[in-house]
């Protein structure tokens, strides 16, 4: 069967990958098939090819969508809402993220690693990713409130690396530390870098 009467081309991409994380999460990355996610949304296989060109894709953008995009949010917004404060947002949550997510995710990763069509999309979505929060902190440097001599590939970089170590974290289901104090250590990071008018 392939798109229902009725149904828009986003409603069933969001429906498919709803299917996509109920599977994911009983059977994990590498046991999940394309023909039980299109069981699960009620659709043909061969139909999820008119949405995603690969199940690799597919997984993928399931992932993704459990991860709040705050960035792609604050650029499409058009405001000039504070970066740092979209960092925070994001950082706070990693400690709460990475232990729902931090399995599936860092699976997502190690079969990167191994499979160049998952490589493919993996990569791409990081440096897309990357790119975009280059872009956000560099127009808070242009702004006044982010530091001018910082590095703004170096600090998206080390963002990455502590979100890609959250789900490390997760993976191994490590005692949670006090979220509170968790988001007041990313909070002393982040103005590290801020400007500090008169300091």
């Amino acid at each position: 069967m392939g798109r229902r009467a009725g149904v828009t081309s986003d409603e069933t991409r969001r429906e498919l990958l709803e299917a996509t994380m109920t599977v994911l999460l009983a059977r994990g990355y590498g046991g999940t098939r394309v023909s039980e996610i299109a069981s699960e949304a009620g659709l043909t296989p061969g139909s999820i090819y008119n949405h995603f060109s690969s199940k690799a894709e597919l997984l993928a953008a399931a992932i993704a969508t459990q991860a709040p995009d705050v960035i792609s949010e604050l650029m499409a917004s058009g405001d000039e809402a504070s970066v740092l404060d979209a960092f925070r947002r994001i950082g706070a949550l990693l400690d709460q993220n990475s232990r729902a997510m931090g399995p599936l995710l860092l699976e997502l990763v190690v079969t990167a690693g191994r499979d160049p069509e998952v490589a493919g999309v993996v990569v791409g979505d990081f440096a897309s990713k990357e790119a975009a929060a280059t872009e956000l902190i560099r127009l808070a440097q242009g702004r006044g409130e982010i530091d001018p001599t910082v590095d703004a590939q170096a600090l998206t970089r080390f963002t990455t690396m502590v979100a890609l170590g959250s789900l490390v974290v997760g993976a191994l289901e490590l005692p949670p530390v006090d979220h509170g104090a968790w988001a007041d250590v990313i909070d002393r990071m982040l103005s590290a870098v801020g400007t500090h008018p008169g300091g």
